[in-house]
């Protein structure tokens, strides 16, 4: 993902959906549609990107789901608080699939990298030969999807703790786009390491 890519990402599906979401807490908007209609720029990005590009904006389906969940266990009844720790077992899930995916044959950030490599019109047969081997191509990824699984508990047991202890909505909404935007950049920054670069990107 280049720079340009990655602002444009944290921009379209970081920062609007957040915007959106606050925009329609101030008018009185409750917290669980507030953030299905948050949902819809992701949800829009991706199916443009769909249409246009015949490719999927992965992190934008990533946000939408998240978007969709948190809405969700809102929607099912019980106090505020209650129903904001219900969603550290949301984040958990995902962590689950991705901590349980990295000694896999192909770990979740790998899959999703390939993927997005092959929509953008790019062979990703160099990827599969580097894969096949490199054990130090193997390891970037692995360790990239550890430590995406990591954020994701750490935001889980952040979630409950704080769930009792700040204001509704910024558990709500704030929590869940900067562990994104956090995990997003962090990624990129990692992949990017001189000693990882010529690797990935080469």
């Amino acid at each position: 993902m280049r720079r340009r890519e990655l602002v444009t990402t944290v921009v379209g599906d970081v920062v609007a959906p957040l915007v959106l979401f606050y925009g329609l807490r101030a008018v009185g908007v409750a917290a669980g549609p507030a953030l299905l209609a948050g949902a819809a720029v992701p949800a829009a990005r991706a199916l443009w990107g769909l249409v246009r590009h015949r490719r999927v904006e992965w992190f934008a389906v990533l946000v939408l789901v998240l978007c969709v969940a948190s809405a969700t266990t809102a929607l099912l009844g019980g106090g505020d608080r209650v129903l904001l720790a219900r969603e550290a077992l949301v984040t958990a899930a995902l962590g689950v699939v991705m901590l349980a995916s990295v000694p896999s044959a192909r770990p979740v950030l790998f899959t999703i990298g390939r993927l997005t490599l092959t929509e953008a019109g790019h062979s990703p047969d160099d990827w599969d030969r580097r894969w096949a081997s490199s054990a130090r191509f193997r390891g970037i990824w692995r360790w990239l999807t550890a430590g995406w699984a990591t954020g994701l508990f750490l935001d889980a047991a952040l979630r409950v703790l704080i769930a009792y202890t700040l204001p509704v909505d910024v558990v709500h909404a704030v929590q869940w786009f900067a562990v994104l935007a956090v995990l997003l950049v962090g990624g990129q920054v990692w992949l990017r390491l001189p000693r990882h670069r010529e690797l990935i990107f080469s």
